[in-house]
């Protein structure tokens, strides 16, 4: 059982396990973001109609956000 744990390269290990954690993150990223893309695509499409409709910059609008509580 030794000889067969002595006789596997240690980096060939090393880039198999890499490749597995990169497929399950980036799966997970591709999970995350389609859950979130509507959203996503609702607060973009929110904020380019006040800037381009009414004039209302990000900047303008992220300040009455932070404003909110008071």
């Amino acid at each position: 059982m030794d000889s067969l744990f002595e006789s596997i390269d240690p980096q060939v290990v090393l880039l198999i396990g890499a490749i597995a954690v990169s497929i399950l993150l980036v799966r997970l990223f591709l999970r995350v973001l389609n859950v979130g893309l509507g959203t996503i695509l609702t607060i973009v499409a929110i904020v380019l109609v006040l800037q381009y409709v009414f004039g209302i910059s990000p900047k303008q609008l992220w300040f009455e956000i932070t404003h909110l509580p008071q």
